[in-house]
C-alpha cells in the first residue's frame, strides 16, 4: 500500500485550507494512505551546515523518510511558493537529503482567475534541485474557494471534486510506479555525457557483414578530366573566353 505525504501550502483562508486537506483525504484510491506532514519546530533559519540538526529538523526529516512519495500542494504567494512551504523543504533537503530520488507529485491550488503557473514553476525547481522525482507535466490545478464548501465542510463544487480525485489519482499511480521500477535502487537517469558513457562500456564494435561492402570502383570507370575528348562542350570549355584561342 503506498503511503503519501501530504505537504500542503497554506491558502489565504484557514478554513478553506484544512477543508481542502480533508477533500484531498476522501479522494484518496483504494489501497493508497495519504498522511498530511506537519514541520513543527522548525528554526527560523535555514539549515547550518556546520552544526548538527536540532531535534525538530530530524523529527522532519524522520517523517519524509516513513512516507513512499509526497503530494505538494503550493498556492501562489507573490509568484512564488509561500515561503513556510519553501522553508520546510529547505529542511528537508540538507544533507543527507530526505528528499533524494523520492517520488513527488505538485500541484497549484488557487481561486478562479488567480494564477498559479509561476509558483509550480518555482516549486518543480526547488524539489529537482533537491534530487527529488518529480512527476513531469500536466501542471495539475485545484481551482478551490471557500464557496465551494457548504457550512459543513461538504464539498458541492462538482469541478473541485473531480479535480481533487483526478490528483490524487495521478499521485497514487505515479508512486506505485516509482516504487516498482526503484525497487533494486534509484530509477536510471540519463547521462550527462552519453558518447562518454557509451566509450566507458569497452563493448566490441559491431562486425561487419561477411561479404564486406559490394565493390565498384573495378568495375566503373571515370574519364581523366585531363585527357582530351571530342565531345564539342569540353572543346567550347577548352577555349579562351577573350580571343577564341585554346585554352593553355
Amino acid at each position: 500500500m503506498p503511503v503519501i505525504g501530504l505537504l500542503l501550502g497554506h491558502l489565504p483562508q484557514a478554513r478553506t485550507t484544512r477543508l481542502l486537506s480533508s477533500l484531498l483525504h476522501a479522494a484518496a484510491p483504494a489501497g493508497t494512505r495519504l498522511v498530511e506532514l506537519t514541520p513543527n519546530d522548525l528554526p527560523l533559519h535555514a539549515p547550518y551546515s556546520d552544526a548538527p540538526l536540532p531535534h525538530a529538523g530530524l523529527e522532519w526529516k524522520r517523517q519524509i523518510d516513513a512516507v513512499d512519495g509526497l503530494l505538494v500542494i503550493t498556492p501562489t504567494h507573490e509568484r512564488s511558493i509561500p515561503g513556510v512551504l519553501k522553508h520546510a523543504l529547505d529542511w528537508a533537503s540538507c544533507s543527507p537529503s530526505s528528499l533524494e530520488d523520492k517520488p513527488v507529485v505538485i500541484a497549484g491550488a488557487a481561486a478562479p482567475r488567480v494564477g498559479s503557473f509561476m509558483a509550480i514553476v518555482h516549486l518543480r525547481s526547488v524539489l529537482a534541485d533537491a534530487g527529488a522525482l518529480v512527476m513531469g507535466q500536466p501542471e495539475r490545478t485545484l481551482t478551490v474557494q471557500s464557496s465551494d464548501f457548504s457550512a459543513h465542510g461538504r464539498c458541492h463544487s462538482a469541478e473541485l471534486d473531480a479535480q481533487a480525485h483526478a490528483l490524487l489519482g495521478a499521485a497514487a499511480g505515479y508512486v506505485a510506479h516509482v516504487m516498482r521500477a526503484g525497487g533494486s535502487g534509484p530509477l536510471p537517469t540519463v547521462p550527462s555525457d552519453p558518447v562518454r558513457a557509451v566509450r566507458a562500456e569497452r563493448a566490441a564494435a559491431p562486425v561487419s557483414p561477411a561479404g564486406g561492402i559490394p565493390a565498384f570502383v573495378d568495375t566503373v570507370a571515370t574519364t581523366d578530366p585531363l585527357v582530351q575528348t571530342g565531345d564539342p562542350l569540353y572543346a567550347t570549355l577548352r577555349t579562351d573566353s577573350t580571343t577564341g584561342a585554346p585554352a593553355a
